[in-house]
């Protein structure tokens, strides 16, 4: 098992000094997701750009994964 950390950046930072034990980085990648999904549900968590990200960090502070999602809204006319 390896400790992966997910920090979320919304416009605002929040970085996780905790981590989760996962089994690989795959199973980083599913976690990741099921975070950004989650803070996606709530319009106020994304920032004035509409840019929702996860960064993954391996226990040597390395990012090995990003998840980016993006929702931008325009009104015709």
């Amino acid at each position: 098992m390896t400790n992966f950390f997910f920090d979320v950046h919304d416009g605002i930072s929040v970085r996780d000094d905790i981590g989760r034990q996962l089994p690989d980085i795959e199973a980083a990648r599913r976690e990741a997701i099921q975070i950004a999904a989650k803070y996606a549900k709530d319009p106020e968590n994304l920032g004035a750009g509409g840019l929702l990200v996860v960064s993954v960090r391996n226990t040597g502070d390395a990012v090995v994964l990003t998840i980016r999602l993006v929702c931008q809204i325009e009104v015709a006319g």
